[in-house]
């Protein structure tokens, strides 16, 4: 059995998952001019972030301390991959965690998507170490899932159990799974001995765990439809008085009670237009 020790917390590492990491940390990935991409994902509450988490940090134990390398957005996820760079002495990773948490339409998924792609081709010059959190491996597209990613971790957690365990996708293995998983329903019927099981400790202890369970919960809660767009106070006044120009004509193509509607449903645009129309006080 093989112990490793971060931030002060013990759990078990599969010897040959020590092994790789051993051959990249430390600096190791950034003489070799090399960087690594690896895939994670589970059902909800399969354990996949907890998993990750623990192979992330006995690689670069500093992520304990910066969670600014936690992501659980492209955008951030790039903003980190742009202000991150491993040294001579130091491997640093980042994780994109929750990647297509809450997204159901295809817009969503392939916004997400080209956002990975960008990152992915400009983490290379950086020696990064970069995995991806999400539900399900077949959400990703060709590039990432089948070209640039070294390793599938699929984390299985049965109902009604505790014990989690993982089974590993070598880069051949995880390109004929994605081919022949996209065809078969997203199915992982592929047979590999590389799976173990692995413990329900965080990296750090209580204290980090503390700190990424909240972090965690206060910006999923931000992130919304990334095919959503917000407008400025300007933009809405703008929108409102190009309408109020074009009103006549409007509404003789639109009865005013789908005008109606329409304001009624977007109560950003209605205060814009009550912004526009009301005189101001003089």
């Amino acid at each position: 059995m093989v112990v490793v020790t971060v931030g002060g917390e013990s759990y078990y590492m599969n010897p040959k998952m020590k092994e790789k990491w051993d051959s990249i940390k430390d600096g190791k990935l950034q003489k070799k001019d090399e960087d690594r991409v690896y895939i994670v994902d589970g059902r909800e509450r399969s354990g996949k972030s907890l998993f990750t988490l623990q192979q992330a940090a006995y690689i670069d134990p500093t992520i304990i301390k910066d969670l600014s390398r936690i992501t659980f957005s492209p955008e951030k996820t790039l903003d980190a991959i742009r202000n991150t760079k491993s040294t001579e002495k130091e491997t640093k990773v980042i994780i994109f965690d929750e990647a297509f948490r809450g997204l159901s339409s295809k817009a969503a998924i392939s916004k997400v998507n080209k956002r990975i792609v960008q990152a992915l081709m400009e983490m290379g010059q950086n020696n990064l170490v970069l995995f991806l959190v999400s539900p399900s491996f077949f959400l990703l597209e060709l590039y990432a899932a089948m070209l640039r990613s070294e390793a599938l971790f699929h984390i299985v957690k049965k109902k009604g159990e505790t014990r989690r365990s993982f089974r590993v996708f070598n880069y051949q293995k995880k390109a004929m799974l994605y081919k022949i998983g996209l065809k078969k329903g997203w199915s992982y019927n592929m047979h590999t001995k590389f799976k173990d099981t692995f413990p329900g400790k965080y990296p750090g202890g209580k204290n980090f765990k503390r700190k990424y369970i909240a972090k965690k919960a206060q910006e999923l809660r931000e992130i919304g439809d990334p095919t959503k767009k917000t407008f400025s106070r300007e933009e809405e006044k703008l929108f409102i008085q190009k309408f109020l120009e074009n009103a006549d004509k409007m509404e003789k193509k639109i009865p005013q009670i789908q005008l109606a509607r329409l304001f009624s449903k977007t109560p950003n645009t209605l205060r814009a237009y009550t912004r526009v129309i009301t005189p101001k006080n003089t």
